[in-house]
């Protein structure tokens, strides 16, 4: 593990630049921002998942590994068939790991090795965990995202926020749009009537302590970002959120954010019967919970 104090003459450099010439040029860029965007880059405390961040005078950046040590290639991602968590010859549920993206080079890709027909009926955020629901033809595909337009298809997802909510359950309701493009990703945020979609979230407190809030999350409405915008706007972050926050008041420090997709319920669009699933927290947050409040279980939704 190597570390830093950045003294006066570099403040201003991007982070990428400044560890390529501490670490004296033995690593290309392309392997240095790999590393970042694998977790092993600390940055005042907290993880930088951001190669293009500008450093100042006095930041503490600690990163991961000895100057002779090989960067990791990226973790590599494969399907896994005990994460199939429904099947039948119309449609897939797959419980989605944290770090690949849902596009046509992520988790399609893959799934796509195990039957090339499937299609994502929607999608969840590269570090969003939990129930993907995919369709093995275009007329259940063009069926199930009817469901989703028309607010058919209920979804709950578990967040981990940031503070103590004072109220046990509440609703955000508000028009999102594009706010800005920072360390080249796309910011969204409540914007007027006229230049967003409407967007809906209900929530309800699991449990608190230790500065930190489990919830539940019903979105009703799929809007991008939606869970994790609305949550930052009501000053409750979700820990580990860094697009949407910087400073967090819990001390609690996750490698990526903590929200998972909890469970799916909708109407079989061709045998009429109604689909429930229910998908277990991952390790990762597991082990925030029982940090924070002594334990990893929790009521049904």
């Amino acid at each position: 593990m190597l570390e830093w104090i950045v003294p006066p003459d570099e403040a201003g450099k991007k982070l990428i630049q400044f560890l390529s010439q501490r670490l004296e040029g033995k690593y290309s860029a392309r392997y240095l921002k790999r590393a970042i965007e694998e977790n092993l880059c600390q940055f005042n405390g907290r993880t930088e998942r951001f190669a293009s961040t500008i450093i100042a005078k006095g930041d503490h950046i600690v990163f991961k590994l000895e100057s002779t040590t090989p960067i990791p290639l990226k973790k590599t991602h494969s399907i896994d068939p005990s994460r199939i968590l429904y099947e039948d010859k119309d449609l897939l549920i797959y419980n989605k790991e944290s770090g690949i993206n849902c596009d046509k080079s992520g988790i399609l890709l893959l799934l796509q090795k195990y039957n090339p027909a499937l299609q994502l009926i929607h999608r969840l955020d590269r570090d969003t965990t939990g129930a993907l629901l995919l369709a093995k033809s275009p007329s259940v595909f063009a069926k199930m995202v009817e469901e989703f337009k028309n607010l058919r298809v209920e979804k709950c997802y578990v967040a981990l926020v940031d503070g103590i909510l004072e109220k046990k359950h509440g609703s955000i309701d508000n028009y999102l749009g594009k706010k800005h493009i920072y360390q080249g990703q796309t910011i969204w945020g409540e914007v007027d009537k006229k230049d967003g979609l409407h967007a809906h979230t209900d929530w309800k407190k699991i449990e608190e302590g230790k500065r930190a809030t489990l919830l539940f999350c019903y979105p009703k409405t799929g809007r991008t970002h939606q869970i994790r915008v609305h949550l930052a706007g009501i000053g409750h972050p979700i820990l580990g959120d860094f697009q949407y926050c910087k400073r967090f008041n819990c001390s609690y420090k996750p490698p990526r954010y903590l929200l998972h997709a909890y469970a799916l319920s909708f109407i079989h669009p061709i045998t009429g019967k109604k689909i429930d699933i229910e998908v277990p927290l991952p390790e990762d947050f597991k082990v925030a919970t029982k940090e924070l409040f002594g334990n990893d279980k929790f009521e049904n939704k």
